[in-house]
This record gives structure tokens, sequence and C-alpha cells, in this order.
């Protein structure tokens, strides 16, 4: 059907469009530009009467859907847990105390759900695509269905990939599950979902599954997506076993390229990042879960200045990808001890480098309201109390739209959300069971303690 998104400010990086109003149909973007003469266009070129559906914006905020390139949907269930015990003092400890015990426990009806919940979240807060990396030890063949199932259920875009790791059946089932679900998606295209080779993080995996594991990325033309050098830990493993840093060995098996993303990269040297830059490898920042794993705060401006593309992630802390711009911007300015630095990164790394991320990964041109593209959109709720032009964007951005909520999501021109309704989902539903669910999964993890 024909719609017509409308009487809004059609709001880009580059540029302000006052009463603008986005054409679609068919999940493509036919026109934008003033809705007066985008609806006249309509009108003018057909012969025979025109249905034309339309979304007010109401004067409104009209944006492209926002993009996550780190996610971890499976991490739903730990909100609110209590695990028994001394707190973890260092990441390692984390890793042992919480995410592995959480990962080994999870059943498919307990991925479906704990997937449910955080894409719902997505929606809410204007997300239309994510890349995901997921975690499920002893559930693994099957699990990126599951997800699949969810994801196509509330509606939005996802790259899913299974994090492998030599830490259960010595990695050769999580390798089987990313050559099964890539064979299912080249078999079956979806629209919404994509794959890459996930590896949980190189201290996690040896030579022959990290060979196998980019064997598969090259058999399906994908890239991979990795956690690096998130802590230091990382770093001291691959010296101590391989003689070699994290990124050096990456390269050395061929891990590396435009389609594959390195998740953290706190502790990398100079050497590791002109590696990064030559073999144009993708970067995803991560700022409120580094400093909530207080591992540190990756130079991402560094690496932004060197031409490298850095991203942004949520890293399953939530998914609201504004409020995790204001945090980089927040904590680079903290950190260099400088205000006159990060105001144009951190939006970058949202606005430009997720969009080239999510292309280079999926071939997907998101992230932009051109002619020709996915008609991925959101309506947000913000009236500006001082003038908004091309010129002062990133300041209502980081100081003003961050703080206002999403009314209206349109992912690949079906509406997800309108006036903060949800269409077709019933959260109150979702969240009953997946709380029934996650009391369940906390009991079989104190069992393991």
């Amino acid at each position: 059907m024909l719609t017509l998104l409308c009487n809004g400010t059609v709001v880009t990086p580059d540029k302000v469009i006052d009463n603008g109003g986005v054409l679609f149909e068919d999940g493509k973007i036919v026109d934008v530009g003033n809705t007066d003469k985008v609806r006249a266009k309509v009108f003018k070129s057909s012969k025979q009467k025109i249905h034309l559906k339309i979304i007010d914006a109401k004067k409104r905020i009209i944006m492209p859907g926002f993009i996550n390139t780190h996610h971890h949907l499976y991490s739903t269930f730990s909100r609110g847990m209590y695990i028994p015990g001394t707190p973890a003092k260092n990441f390692v400890e984390i890793l042992e105390k919480l995410w592995w015990k959480l990962d080994r426990v999870l059943t498919a009806e307990d991925i479906y759900y704990s997937s449910l919940i955080p894409l719902i979240e997505c929606v809410k807060n204007g997300v239309t695509s994510i890349i995901d990396h997921h975690e499920s030890q002893t559930f693994q063949i099957g699990s990126l269905d599951e997800i699949r199932k969810a994801v196509e259920k509330i509606g939005i875009r996802a790259n899913l990939c299974m994090g492998v790791s030599d830490r259960y059946r010595k990695g050769q089932e999580g390798l089987d599950e990313c050559d099964r679900f890539l064979k299912s998606l080249a078999d079956c295209p979806s629209d919404l979902v994509s794959s890459m080779v996930g590896l949980h993080a190189a201290f996690t995996v040896n030579n022959d599954i990290l060979a196998k594991s980019v064997a598969i990325a090259k058999k399906y033309g994908v890239g991979m997506h990795i956690h690096c050098a998130e802590d230091i830990s990382d770093q001291k493993d691959s010296v101590k076993k391989y003689k070699m840093r994290v990124v050096e060995r990456l390269k050395k098996y061929g891990a590396l390229g435009t389609k594959t993303a390195l998740i953290h990269c706190i502790h990398i040297d100079e050497k590791e990042k002109k590696i990064i830059k030559d073999t144009c490898t993708n970067v995803v920042h991560n700022p409120e879960s580094n400093m909530n794993n207080a591992v540190g705060c990756a130079d991402a401006l560094g690496m932004l200045s060197k031409g490298i593309t850095v991203g942004l992630g949520t890293d399953g802390m939530s998914s609201d990808m504004l409020y995790h711009m204001r945090c980089a911007y927040v904590l680079h300015r903290h950190n260099k001890k400088d205000p006159r630095v990060a105001f144009v990164e951190a939006p970058t790394m949202l606005l430009k480098n997720n969009p080239k991320i999510i292309e280079n990964i999926t071939g997907k041109k998101l992230g932009r309201i051109e002619k020709g593209l996915p008609a991925d959109l959101i309506v947000m709720d913000y009236v500006p109390p001082t003038p908004l032009t091309s010129n002062n964007i990133l300041g209502h951005l980081i100081f003003g739209m961050v703080d206002t909520t999403v009314d209206t999501v349109i992912c690949n021109g079906k509406t997800l959300m309108k006036d903060k309704k949800l269409e077709g989902i019933s959260e109150d539903a979702i969240c009953a069971k997946s709380r029934e669910l996650s009391a369940k999964v906390w009991k079989r993890i104190v069992k393991l303690a």
C-alpha cells in the first residue's frame, strides 16, 4: 500500500526538511520532501484513483530507524538476578559467575522469550536493526531459529550469530549451529534476518576452532562477530598461548575484513589499530557496558581519527541507542578531560558509522531516508524549544531528543508501533511468561554454584 508519513520535520545527519513527508510502498521509500509537494506528485503522476494511507507525524521529528551494532538478546533473564557468593572482582569472574552460568541453563523457550523482551524494547526506542551475538552453550543447535522466530514476530531487522567457544563440547556444536543457520538462510532468504559467524572471544577459541570458524564464514561469504580485547586478560592469554596479540592472531587466521565486526577493542595497541585499519575491519564501541564491567575506555576517538569505522552498540545493557550515544559523548569528554571532544564523534558512530557497518555486513543500505532505500522510519515525540536546523541537529540530538520517547516505528514498510502502542503484540502477556521462565532459570543457575 502506498503510504505517506507526513506533517513532520524530517531529520537526517545532513539535512532538515520542514513540513517533511516520506512516501513509501512495498517496504521501499518512493519519495521524500515537502509534504505538500510529495502528495501532489502522487496524484499528478497517476491517471487512476489512488488510495493513499496517511500517517500524521503531528509536527514531530521523522528520522531513520536507529541501528544497534552489538546486542546480546539472551542477557534479558539476568535482569534482577541474584547469585549467592562473593561478588565478582574482575572481568573473568564476571564471566565465570554470571554469564557462563546463564548461557549453560537456557532452553529453547527461554531463548525465544528472552529475545522477545529486548526486541520489544528496541521498537519502543526506535531501533529497527540490530546485530546480535548469542550464547547458550548447552542448547546450541536450533538456538538461532528461536531468535529468528522472535525477530520475525516483532518485525525488526537482525543479523544473528552463535558465539563459538571451546568452553563446551570443544566448540564443534557452535560451529555446527553457525553452519546450519547460514545454510538455512541461503536456502530460504529473509528480508529481516541475516547471519554471520560468531566467536565468544578469542581467548575461549583455540586455533583449530578459529580456523574452522573462518572457513565457515568464507564458505557463505559472511564476516565474523568477535569480542576483542574487552579485558586485558584477553591479550595476556593470547601472548601466553600463541606468542602474539589478539588482533595479530585474528589476522593470521583470516578473520578480519570489511564484513567482520570486532567488539570493544579496549586493550589494543597501535600496531593492532593499523591492522584493523589496513583490513577495513569494523569496530563497535560499547561505552556503558565497558564502564559497568570496569574494563576501561576504548580509544574510540583515536580509532576514528585513523579512519577506522567505529560504530556503537549496547552489549545487551539496554536497547536505547540515543542513551548510549550520549553515554559515549560524556565518557570520552571525561576520559580525555577535554570538553572539546566527542560532540561530533559520538553521533557519528550512531548515525553514520552504524549504517555503514550494517551495510558492510549485510549489504543493506539502512539508516538513511532516501528514495529506493528500505522504509525503516521512526517518529520522535520531540517538539524543539529552539530553532532546529541542519547546523544544530547534534545539539538537539544530544541534549533534547535523547530524553524524549518514540511515537511511531516503521520497519520494512510495516508499522510496528503507532501513538506509542505496539501493533499486534501483547507485551503484558509476553512479560508474564518471561517472568515465569526467568524464575526457573535463576533456580537452575543457583544449583550450578
